[in-house]
């Protein structure tokens, strides 16, 4: 069972399917999930202790970010509770992946799936000159130095233009602080999402638009980069193409 969304990925990338007892809602949402197809029609649980003790798990997948307190009544009645960090690297997809097979007991499907990624990413070169990018989210959030895309971003030869907003995980900035980064590229997790309201307007500000305009804007969907799942290996050639791709215009 798992109590949070980038553990339901683990599962559903893993575990076969009569192992599953539950997942978050978060699952099915295929926004968040890179395997909510997978979800459909198995359980879902808001998360709290109460729904996870009357299920009576063998073994509860939790985030860090987890309730502690929901944490600890399930540790205090007994429950297998294993709790992960966030994936800020490749390594740490390939060590969660490894650590979540070897628990359900399907490691040759562990590691095939670390071989298919290792494979992804020594097939893709870095981009042929520098680029720099910013993955942007709504109401200004970006990731910074120590995540998941800049990882990929790294391995692909691109700068991440965080590095100067002196944003360490994901943190907000500003419209003035993006313009003062000049970054050449966009990473969204949309190609239009509209401005639903003010948060999401900024993505569409007209100072923004003639400093990277939509030509010059990568869509990745978060689905392959929030979480540690085989998806990254699609966001990472999503990327090189995109990058190659403004490279050759410029």
């Amino acid at each position: 069972m798992s109590i949070n969304a980038c553990a339901d990925q683990l599962i559903l990338a893993l575990a076969d399917r009569e192992q599953i007892l539950a997942l978050t809602h978060y699952a099915r949402d295929p926004d968040m999930s890179f395997y909510a197809d997978r979800a459909e029609g198995l359980p879902t649980i808001r998360g709290d202790a109460e729904e996870v003790l009357k299920l009576k798990p063998d073994l509860v997948l939790a985030g860090s970010f987890t309730r502690s307190a929901t944490r600890a009544q399930l540790a205090a009645q007994s429950i297998r509770i294993v709790t992960f960090s966030p994936a800020r690297s490749i390594e740490d997809v390939k060590k969660h992946i490894r650590e979540v097979a070897s628990l359900v007991g399907q490691e040759t499907r562990g590691d095939t799936l670390v071989a298919e990624i290792d494979a992804a990413f020594a097939n893709l070169r870095p981009s042929s000159r520098p680029l720099r990018a910013l993955q942007l989210q709504r109401r200004a959030f970006a990731a910074g130095t120590d995540t998941l895309i800049h990882d990929i971003m790294q391995r692909l030869g691109i700068v991440n233009a965080a590095t100067d907003l002196g944003i360490r995980y994901v943190g907000r900035t500003s419209l003035e602080a993006v313009l003062k980064a000049k970054p050449d590229v966009l990473i969204l997790d949309s190609a239009d999402p509209g401005a639903v309201d003010q948060g999401v307007a900024l993505l569409s500000h007209p100072a923004l638009e003639e400093l990277v305009p939509r030509h010059r804007r990568i869509v990745i969907p978060s689905s392959q980069i929030v979480c540690a799942s085989p998806g990254i290996a699609l966001a990472a050639r999503t990327l090189r193409d995109a990058a190659e791709r403004i490279l050759d215009e410029k």
